[in-house]
């Protein structure tokens, strides 16, 4: 994260949902370009079979994406996902933490697209989350 506390971006990447913490989602670095996240897969996160369920890399992607495209809105103005669509390439063990990493596909006037790869613990792509964001305008 940057250390620059008159950074404008400082504040919008930190001002993480409560369900972020929750998961125990931690920001490792953000820009209006990327947004980089890791999560501890622990017991409480997994399947029956010992592995980072699937609705928990969906919602971690989901929330690195909320962020990238908060970080790129116009002044007063908010976000929300109007679609996503996950691919599951591999299993996250529990004790590894996966990593993810948000980049913009598009960043237009009325929405965003953005891709998110998550990584096992060994850096290897285990999903791959493309969704679309809204762009709220308050009138």
């Amino acid at each position: 994260m940057s250390d620059d506390s008159t950074d404008p971006l400082q504040a919008v990447a930190e001002a993480q949902p409560p369900f972020s913490s929750f998961m125990g989602i931690r920001l490792v670095s953000y820009s209006r370009d990327e947004v980089v996240g890791e999560l501890y897969v622990r017991e409480d996160l997994a399947n029956r079979n010992g592995v980072l369920h699937g609705g928990a890399i969906m919602a971690f992607a989901d929330n690195l994406g909320g962020t990238a495209a908060s970080l790129n809105l116009p002044a007063g103005a908010g976000t929300t996902t109007m679609e996503s669509k996950t691919n599951f390439l591999r299993a996250i063990p529990l004790g590894h933490t996966a990593r993810a990493v948000c980049v913009p596909l598009h960043r237009g006037r009325s929405t965003s697209v953005w891709q998110t790869t998550v990584s096992d613990g060994e850096g290897r792509a285990a999903a791959i989350v493309i969704q679309t964001q809204m762009v709220l305008l308050r009138r």
